[in-house]
Parts: C-alpha cells; structure tokens; sequence
C-alpha cells in the first residue's frame, strides 16, 4: 500500500495553494474565458491546500511523538 508522508502532504499544499492563488488573482480571465468562476475555482483550490497542509502538519507531529516515546 502507498504510504503518503508529510512531506508529500506539504508539498500538494504548496501546489494547490500556489494554483489557487495563480487562478484567483493573477490570470483569472484564464478561467473566465471557458466560463468558470475564477473566485470559486481559486477559494476551492486554496482551501483544499490549506487542510493539505494541516494534514501534513498533523503527520509530522505524530511522527516526532511517536519517536520521542521510543
């Protein structure tokens, strides 16, 4: 089975948080173009790389107590 790791969960949130805001404030017309709402699009994806982020920090502190306790 494919184990992610927190590295891996910060790295998605760095992506989609830079995505979102890529999307949202810099090149919206991108979207508008194809009919999307560049302002839903945007939150969505910055939204999701933030609790990508709280997952990988989640991990990270699991790992550092479980090798405190060892």
């Amino acid at each position: 089975m494919f184990r992610t790791g927190h590295f891996y969960h910060f790295l998605t949130a760095s992506i989609f948080i830079g995505m979102g805001t890529y999307f949202w404030f810099l090149h919206p017309e991108t979207l508008e173009s194809r009919g999307i709402n560049p302002l839903w699009f945007g939150c969505i994806l910055f939204v999701w790389g933030v609790f990508r982020g709280i997952n990988g920090y989640l991990l990270l502190r699991r790992k550092r107590k479980t090798q405190d306790e060892n």
